[in-house]
């Protein structure tokens, strides 16, 4: 089997500058270890405080990429180019939680959350009459329903040990916080154009940096 590529750079900023370094998420198991990394100062910079605002950008070779932002004293805010893509990779579980949402194509939320076994299929699979129609006579699932429910089948990230109504989301497509660059220059339309299928994901992320004012930084770690 290939090995899968993957790259990742923190760039942080501090005193109207930026750095940039590798970013080795291998290690990393939830979102408390995401902060922790991204508010972290390089052994070789301990004169350095804590950086204003961190962007971590991470891609997968030519299918998504991610852009996570970190704040001081803030929480994280992300924003991936697939969701379905992110979803069958080794950093899903990381990335993707319930309360990301689609975005269409001005980065506006394309839809309200919905319960995750639902989400999990989409509401596009549950037919014109509503989970109801998934439901027997006596309330309860039938076989076709309980497809529809569980996600049974549907869901290609979905682990055999998974319980039903934990399947990630399968929706095709951008979704977060397209706003997240936007006191930089980044306007969410933008962030969305650069998902399309015009641009890879290193590009895109090439774009990402220069709008920020750290192309020669980026260039230098990848």
């Amino acid at each position: 089997m290939l090995a899968v590529a993957y790259f990742a750079a923190l760039l942080a900023r501090s005193a109207d500058r930026w750095t940039a370094r590798d970013a080795d998420l291998d290690q990393i198991e939830d979102v408390a270890g995401l902060v922790e990394f991204m508010r972290e100062v390089p052994e070789d910079d301990e004169d350095e405080e804590e950086p204003e605002t961190s962007v971590l950008l991470l891609e997968q070779e030519d299918v998504w990429f991610a852009v996570i932002r970190l704040d001081a004293d803030e929480d994280p805010r992300l924003f991936v180019s697939d969701m379905a893509a992110v979803s069958r990779s080794a950093y899903a579980d990381l990335l993707l939680s319930g309360d990301l949402l689609p975005v269409g194509p001005d980065g506006r939320p394309a839809q309200q959350p919905v319960a995750a076994a639902v989400g999990a299929v989409g509401l596009d699979d549950v037919g014109a009459g509503g989970i109801d129609d998934a439901l027997d006579d006596d309330g309860e699932a039938d076989e076709v329903g309980d497809e529809l429910l569980n996600g049974s089948g549907l869901n290609p990230a979905a682990d055999l040990d998974e319980e039903p109504g934990e399947h990630r989301p399968l929706h095709s497509g951008p979704a977060g916080d397209a706003d997240l660059l936007a006191d930089f220059g980044v306007r969410a339309s933008k962030l969305v154009g650069l998902c399309g299928e015009g641009t890879v994901p290193a590009d895109a992320l090439a774009d990402v940096a220069e709008a920020l004012g750290a192309a020669d930084e980026l260039e230098e770690v990848r």
